[in-house]
């Protein structure tokens, strides 16, 4: 059998409801508001402190994201495929959504109880779960997914492009030294080359520290002597340049079928472009024209253009 409400039983009814849908609709209402302006100012303040707060949790979450995708792409070592797992394992986790607002809830707590607020009129969680906010929350971990796979797959891409040119440049640097090796062994195989001069090495094949005028990489060796001292060629063969003019001041170049021998910043050619050279033969003399930092000789031996150190050759 019905029971019958009271006119005051139904208008407390009425009351409670429309209070509970202003809480869903996060309005705040409150009975006989102009008997409780100080009460309503309360929980004002308490409604902005928990903007903010919500803000700063949200901050502090994207910098930290920000922070390690950051630092990922980044670095300038190959990251370990360790940390690559554990991201990726991170990502394909499911995230339960309760558990964050439980988390998220707890800090709140944490905060409020840390400025002595009053949780009296601030929305239960019960009530603040409405479809609304969870349909935002879900946007919002959709977007969070999104973006860490887009992240995941630009940081695949970086690693594999690192991989890959660090690879190239790895593989140059091996084939370069590779043909030299070989070039090496034909020339000490198939032709006999002497010590153009006897002197100190002032400066070895290869990189070096480069200035005003010496230069990053360096094509041949340099022999240090005293101007006018006797050059020799260092092989036979015929007199393909005689040239005063460039970097290498006054110089000569000899060829030997694919050899060539090169002679720079003499002080006097003693040779004609076109004259057959024997081994030991004078050619030039000690000097330093050109782009030169003192008396030396600079030799070079080319094979089809390309250059290698003369020291593995002549020793």
């Amino acid at each position: 059998m019905e029971r019958i409400m009271s006119q005051e039983e139904r208008i407390r009814k009425a009351e409670e409801t429309y209070y509970r849908r202003c809480q869903n609709r996060n309005i705040y209402y409150y009975p006989n508001y102009k008997e409780n302006t100080k009460y309503n100012e309360k929980n004002e303040k308490n409604k902005k402190i928990k903007t903010i707060v919500k803000m700063i949790i949200q901050i502090i979450i994207c910098l930290i994201i920000y922070a390690t995708v950051y630092i990922m792409q980044n670095s300038e070592e190959e990251l370990p495929k360790t940390i690559i797992n554990k991201a990726r394992e991170f990502i394909s986790e499911d995230i339960k959504i309760q558990d964050i607002q439980n988390n998220i809830g707890v800090i709140e707590n944490t905060i409020y109880s840390f400025f002595n607020l009053s949780n009296d009129n601030i929305v239960d969680n019960t009530y603040e779960n409405t479809t609304l906010q969870n349909e935002e929350i879900n946007s919002g971990q959709e977007n969070l997914i999104s973006n860490t796979e887009t992240q995941e797959a630009n940081l695949n891409q970086s690693v594999d492009e690192s991989l890959a040119i660090g690879g190239a440049e790895e593989n140059e640097t091996i084939q370069n030294e590779s043909q030299e090796d070989l070039d090496i062994e034909y020339v000490k195989t198939n032709y006999s080359i002497i010590w153009p001069l006897e002197g100190i090495i002032t400066s070895g094949y290869g990189l070096r520290t480069p200035t005003e005028i010496v230069t990053a990489n360096h094509k041949g060796i340099d022999i240090g002597g005293d101007i006018g001292t006797e050059i020799k060629a260092a092989m036979s063969g015929t007199v393909t340049l005689v040239s005063t003019e460039g970097d290498y001041g006054n110089h000569i170049q000899i060829e030997n079928e694919d050899i060539i021998t090169l002679y720079a910043h003499c002080s006097l050619l003693c040779v004609e472009e076109g004259q057959k050279i024997t081994q030991g033969e004078k050619i030039a003399e000690v000097g330093e024209t050109g782009r030169a930092t003192g008396p030396h000789l600079h030799f070079e031996i080319r094979r089809d253009g390309r250059t290698m150190n003369p020291e593995k050759v002549l020793s």
